[in-house]
């Protein structure tokens, strides 16, 4: 508050009605103030908190470590027996944070740090003592009573959000509580150094501490004393932070921030600094320029463009192979191909459950977690896929001398066809191998073949017969051809072979028993090399319907191919149904709805229409049928369900999923699917607007917005950012959806997208104003938007933070992307996060790997850090983003990339194959040659990077789909000229095409010529042309010499 209206010496909180309302509004931190005596005072939180309805406690937005409470009463005190003191739970104090140190690493991202919604009270088990009208509790250890299994963490505190006194027999009135931390108070002065003289009185609040006096020492200058919280715990949540309004702008600081030096911050043209450095605002700024010292992201504009050969030689290598699944078209039966050979499966049996198929009554036959190993070694010689993109593994090792390989791949039952149409969702699953052993060396060699069957984790009994059937019990386990009449015998094949010689057999396995003898007959009737043509067949066929990247880069090339069958595999249809779900893991993972968004969008920019079309039915299908988590009213109108298949539960899955409805209709502009659809989008619009509405009695930076829920990975609800920014994207582009065919709803949805683009854009900047300036590389200070409203800076651990922070605002054009708040967002990302000890990765040698390193989050592709770039024009730190975190993530054997490079980037973490990230990356790719800029520009070429435009390489995109119809491009480097063949789209084109030549040498086009006549429009790198040009030939001049 401000330090004149601050009445002296007032130590405890009270609570009469004018001052709950100004609590309830927000205000905490304006309250009367603290003022201590010399000596180390303990720090009293309550304050800073917000009163409990019910008047018997106070609730932090930050948890505070509790060490003592003192309840004043109004009336005479109650004996202290019957009276007990509750504090709100978490997952505290078995997952608690260390009082010495900061934790860092990727584990540490799903910590949770608790909420006001969700857990229950809990009875402190405290001495309570009674003196006058208070009542004094003292905490005995966590682990003596309430958590006695902690044996290790004695802790003589309480970790909470809340605290209440409650009691059986009634209470008095509450008048005040006291609820002190391990924190002290001390009395600090700073300076506030400014560029030119404040037009107002500056203000000053302190939130955790106390405004004692504020000086007008020059025009140029204040001095200020306040009461700050001294802690050396450097997790605690009472640092004093001051804000600092003058007339319309505000900005706040941490005070503890000074011990490392002063707070430069150029765009409020002031200086935060300690009372004993004098030096003034334009000494400071002297100082800065000269230091010449700037941040990353202005290094990487400096420095040459990132390649992808740099990026992939600049990451570690891989400690282990990553495995690879095998499945069908849409099938829901898929086995795990680890590096040794072996497989696994039957690890996703409850959404077969759920969505009973003709294999659901099967699973009871056999106990799930089935595997088959084979006794191989765990690193591989050699591992590929057929044509480098199709799901067929070869696999090699040496063993003692013996050469080992196996071809393998899944195929139907009842067999495979290339020209087939895509099998049911149920269909019967055969995993076949063929392994071949050889013995190059001069000496015979025995080459067993051993098996190993477990279900259950336990080791199956098998028998085997004379037509090569392996059984259990009664069900048919597999099928085995060798090449010779011996027979399998205690679980090995058990050969020796000659110089020179080689061995083969053939195994099947389903991915159920089977117990029909038609059954048994179609597996015994699988023959490998057929099969082997034929699933290549269908899976050449449907990669040949995607669109197709041309790089000189065969790593990209090949990963952007395959991905196309890693979609298709992922996107399991439900039994007698042609709705899909698109799983953004092959096993465990089910359908997120924001990632499985970011999949079905690949699919429309791959031209997969119909498959796109089949997982958003699933989800209007299903709509209303379950609830997301959230202190929400109802379910009615929630895009989540997704007949058992949903998951995650993160609150953003609605806005992406309402966005991706509108994005279908772009991509196609199919208007009669888009009428059947349209009572769906309406509901889930209407549900975000009755949730909303419900939100305008709450605290001031909730109201408007969704109410508070669960985050992605993280449970604790809150009023998110990321959720906030996607529920507007997704109400924005229904009204634009239904604009588009007259609906009778688009009027009254459009006013909604536009009174919650308000709350969102009002509410954190509040939040932002809150929160404490954030240091830069550069010597400056920047304002820094949290990742929930009530959060006063950085969250904890890198999901909240990285992952789920203000870079949303960008990527979903909730603000400019090119201005200033939005530069600032990625300067604090590429210099605080992306590279940091809590937020991102940390390096052995920073300057030695932080540009090939750097640039993205701790699951490098999730986040679309690569699109603010684009939509800044910043091709050059768009491209190492999208080089560095594919290279983090790839395994160039199998063409797929990891989820996380987990713990460290040289590991692998996931459940895979996922397609969610892997969709983003190929996204990328494709908006390197063709992006919608908005509803009337198609760019072309923005981003290539510029050695695949040197004289002799070729580069493009063919066939993908846009909002606007199919496009291609194809350029062709040469000496002084670089052509591009342009297909441009038809069916509803553009205003405007923008085509770009991004040369090597960094040179501005001299002359163009269009279909071999000269065109004029042209400036820079960019050549306009008309969006109905069709099909070009673009040829670009360029002049001998620099740039």
């Amino acid at each position: 508050m401000n330090a004149q209206a601050r009445p002296p010496r007032a130590r405890l909180i009270r609570w009469p009605h004018h001052l709950t309302q100004i609590l309830t509004a927000g205000l905490a931190g304006f309250l009367t103030l603290l003022t201590w005596p010399a000596q180390a005072e303990p720090f009293d939180a309550a304050p800073f908190g917000l009163p409990l309805p019910e008047g018997n406690g106070v609730m932090w937005e930050d948890p505070r470590e509790i060490h003592r409470v003192v309840v004043h009463f109004k009336g005479a005190v109650p004996p202290a027996d019957p009276v007990r003191l509750e504090y709100w739970g978490s997952w505290w104090p078995e997952r608690h944070l260390p009082k010495d140190r900061e934790p860092g690493g990727g584990d540490m991202g799903w910590m949770e740090l608790g909420n006001w919604w969700k857990y229950n009270w809990r009875v402190a088990d405290a001495e309570a003592k009674a003196e006058g009208n208070a009542i004094t509790f003292s905490f005995r250890p966590v682990n003596a009573k309430e958590f006695p299994k902690l044996s290790d963490y004695a802790a003589p505190f309480r970790y909470t959000l809340k605290i209440r006194v409650a009691s059986e027999a009634p209470l008095p009135a509450v008048e005040r509580v006291q609820a002190f931390t391990d924190s002290s108070v001390e009395s600090r002065a700073v300076r506030l150094a400014w560029e030119k003289p404040p037009r107002e009185q500056p203000k000053l609040e302190a939130f955790n501490g106390g405004v004692e006096a504020v000086e007008k020492v020059s025009p140029l200058s204040h001095r200020a004393r306040v009461r700050v919280a001294a802690n050396p715990d450097p997790n605690t949540f009472d640092r004093t932070l001051v804000t600092v309004r003058a007339g319309k702008e505000a900005f706040s600081f941490k005070v503890d921030d000074l011990a490392s030096g002063p707070l430069f911050i150029p765009n409020a043209g002031v200086a935060v600094l300690p009372d004993s450095d004098t030096r003034d605002y334009s000494a400071l700024a002297s100082e800065q320029r000269a230091r010449g010292a700037k941040t990353l992201y202005d290094r990487v504009a400096e420095l040459p463009e990132q390649t992808w050969r740099k990026a992939w030689d600049g990451m570690p290598r891989k400690k282990s192979d990553i495995y690879f699944p095998l499945g069908l078209d849409g099938g829901r039966q898929r086995f795990r191909l680890n590096a040794d050979g072996s497989i696994a499966f039957r690890s996703n049996d409850h959404y077969l459950r759920r969505r009973p198929g003709a294999d659901t009554p099967r699973l009871d036959l056999e106990k799930a977690g089935v595997s088959v190993s084979f006794d191989l070694p765990g690193k591989p010689t050699f591992r590929t896929l057929a044509e480098q993109s199709l799901p067929i593994v070869t696999t090699r090792w040496d063993k003692e001398g013996v050469r080992v390989e196996q071809v393998a791949f899944v195929t139907p039952l009842d067999g495979a066809k290339a020209d087939r149409p895509t099998p049911p969702g149920d269909a019967f699953a055969v995993w076949l191998a063929r392994f071949t052993f050889t013995n190059p060396t001069d000496a015979p060699k025995p080459a067993p073949l051993k098996l190993q069957f477990r279900a259950g984790n336990q080791d199956l009994t098998l028998r085997n017969d004379e037509d090569g059937f392996i059984w259990s019990g009664q069900a048919v386990r597999g099928h085995a051809t060798p090449d010779t009449t011996r027979s399998l015998e205690e679980s090995r094949w058990p050969w020796t072979l000659a110089p020179g010689q080689s061995r083969s057999l053939v195994l099947k396995v389903p991915y159920v028993v089977l117990t029909e003898p038609a059954e048994h007959e179609r597996l015994k009737q699988l023959d490998f090399d057929r099969e082997h043509a034929a699933v290549a067949g269908y899976w050449r066929r449907q990669l040949d319907r995607s669109a197709r990247l041309v790089t000189p880069e065969p790593m990209l090339n090949e990963f952007y191919r395959s991905h196309a069958m890693h979609l298709l595999v992922n996107c399991e249809r439900e039994p007698n149904s042609d709705r899909r779900f698109a799983r953004v893991g092959s096993f465990g993972y089910g359908a997120y709805g924001n990632e499985s968004c970011m999949m079905v969008v690949d699919l429309e920019r791959r031209g997969l229409h119909k498959e796109a079309q089949d997982c958003l039915d699933a989800w209007l299908h299903y709509q209303g049928t379950v609830a997301l988590p959230g202190s929400f009213e109802g379910k009615d109108g929630v895009l989540y369900g997704a007949g058992g298949y949903e998951a995650g539960g993160y609150n953003q899955h609605h806005g992406w999923i309402l966005w991706m409805l509108g994005e279908h209709y772009k991509f196609t502009r199919d208007e009669a699917w888009l009428r059947r659809s349209a009572p769906g989008i309406v509901k889930g619009a209407d549900w975000i607007i009755r949730e909303t509405a419900r939100t305008k009695d709450r605290h001031e930076l909730e109201r408007g917005l969704l109410p508070a829920g669960s985050l992605e990975d993280i449970g604790d609800w809150w009023t998110w950012l990321s959720t906030s920014c996607y529920s507007w994207r997704g109400l924005d582009t229904a009204a634009w959806a239904l604009e588009q065919i007259r609906h009778p709803d688009a009027q009254r949805i459009r006013k909604a997208a536009t009174d919650y683009h308000r709350a969102l854009i009002t509410n954190f900047t509040k939040a932002m104003q809150r929160s404490p300036v954030v240091r830069l590389r550069d010597g400056t200070a920047i304002p820094k938007i949290p990742s929930h409203v009530h959060r006063r800076g950085r969250c904890f651990g890198w999901i909240c933070e990285t992952l789920e922070g203000a870079l949303h605002l960008l990527i979903t054009r909730a603000i400019n992307p090119r201005s200033q708040l939005g530069t600032w967002i990625v300067k604090d990302y590429e210099d605080n996060l992306y590279l940091s000890n809590q937020y991102g990765y940390t390096l052995d040698d920073f300057d030695a790997h932080w540009f090939s390193r750097g640039g993205t989050s701790m699951q490098a592709c999730l986040l679309l850090d690569v699109e603010p770039y684009l939509y800044r024009d910043e091709p050059k730190h768009a491209l190492r983003a999208l080089f560095n975190g594919q290279a983090a993530s790839y395994f160039p054997d199998v063409r797929m990339n990891t989820e996380h490079a987990l713990p460290h980037l040289d590991d692998w973490r996931g459940d895979h194959f996922k397609s969610s990230d892997q969709s983003n990356c190929t996204g990328w790719l494709r908006y390197l040659f063709v992006r919608e800029e908005d509803n009337n520009t198609l760019l072309i070429g923005q981003a290539i990077p510029r050695e695949w435009l040197a004289p002799g390489q070729r580069c493009g995109i063919e066939r993908t789909a846009t909002w606007f119809g199919s496009t291609s491009v194809l350029y062709t480097g040469g000496d002084n000229q670089i052509s591009a063949q342009v297909e441009g789209p038809r069916r509803n084109p553009p205003k405007h095409i923008r085509l770009r030549f991004r040369e090597p040498n960094e040179r501005s086009l001299a002359s163009v010529t269009v279909n071999g006549k000269p065109w004029k429009k042209f400036k820079g790198e960019w050549v306009d042309l008309p969006g109905d040009i069709g099909a070009a030939e673009v040829k670009a001049g360029f002049r001998d010499g620099s740039p």
